[in-house]
């Protein structure tokens, strides 16, 4: 019973992002072709941001390693990089940052991720590696000791009032909501539930 309500729920979640408007980076080729080079920048492991260009890979392969070219007309790269190599790296118009998350049954390994909504909670998408180049969304809360592991949607999926209320805690209203399962703050909401944090986060900085 509790796996089929699981098996439920998850494709409920799933519906969620996929109604979802996407906001993320275009693959069509149209604008960024792979294989080609464009403009972007590495920000190292001490915070320094150094400005060039990458060549833009595949799904997949952008989340291992990184090619930088100091400059664009250079036939051989200047610097590969890997995930540990680096805080983030930018090429044309797709962000990445390395965290830990690898898909997968073992996905703590460093992987550069694919930053789909930036703020206190940030989206990413990370494609499969075996080839499938399927896309599963993650968020992250780097800012929050408590609660900064990468988590996938379906950690969100059985006990979603508790599990939600307590992920976004620091935003006392909000979780008071969503425990108090409150109209439009329920499962197919999650990305909504996401945005009205990243939106009141972002006031809080200013």
């Amino acid at each position: 019973m509790k796996r089929s309500f699981l098996i439920v729920a998850m494709a409920l979640c799933l519906s969620a992002v996929n109604a979802q408007p996407n906001e993320g980076p275009d693959w069509s080729g149209k604008v960024y072709v792979i294989g080609k080079i464009y403009p972007g920048f590495y920000v190292t492991n001490a915070n320094d941001t150094v400005y060039g260009y990458f060549q833009h890979g595949t799904q997949a392969g952008n989340q291992k390693k990184c090619s930088f070219y100091t400059n664009e007309m250079d036939r051989k790269p200047t610097s590969e990089f890997k995930p540990d190599d680096l805080k983030s790296y930018k090429v044309g118009d797709k962000l990445y940052r390395s965290i830990n998350f690898s898909g997968g049954l073992n996905n703590k390994a460093l992987r550069f991720n694919l930053v789909t909504k930036d703020g206190g909670i940030t989206e990413y998408v990370f494609y499969s590696e075996d080839g499938s180049a399927t896309p599963e969304p993650v968020f992250h809360k780097p800012h929050d000791p408590n609660n900064n592991k990468p988590l996938q949607m379906g950690y969100f999926a059985l006990g979603f009032a508790k599990k939600v209320a307590e992920y976004v805690s620091d935003y006392p209203a909000l979780a008071a909501k969503v425990s108090g399962k409150e109209k439009g703050y329920g499962m197919l909401n999650l990305l909504a539930i996401f945005d009205e944090y990243n939106a009141w986060y972002a006031a809080k900085k200013k």
